[in-house]
């Protein structure tokens, strides 16, 4: 069964976006320090193609987050899955 992916962009506030990446269940990828919307956008397309192959369609997330996806615990880390960060 494929696992749905989907992503969300985050403005920082030196004027740069973060790409959050979900993969269900349990996995979340960040990239940080996109220049560009236009940069973050490129790459997202690249995701997209590498996740065809795969079969599993990425998507735009509705906003609807759960608390999982964002809140690390007191020690940093995630409170479910595993949390990567994409250089």
């Amino acid at each position: 069964m494929p696992r749905r992916v989907y992503y969300r962009i985050s403005d920082r506030p030196d004027g740069r976006f973060d790409a959050i990446v979900t993969i269900e269940p349990d996995t979340v990828v960040r990239r940080d320090g996109f220049d560009s919307l236009a940069e973050l956008e490129e790459w997202v397309d690249g995701l997209r193609v590498l996740m065809a192959a795969l079969g599993a369609p990425v998507s735009r997330a509705d906003g609807a987050e759960t608390a999982t996806e964002t809140a690390p615990t007191s020690d940093g880390s995630t409170p479910s899955g595993r949390l990567r960060t994409a250089r």
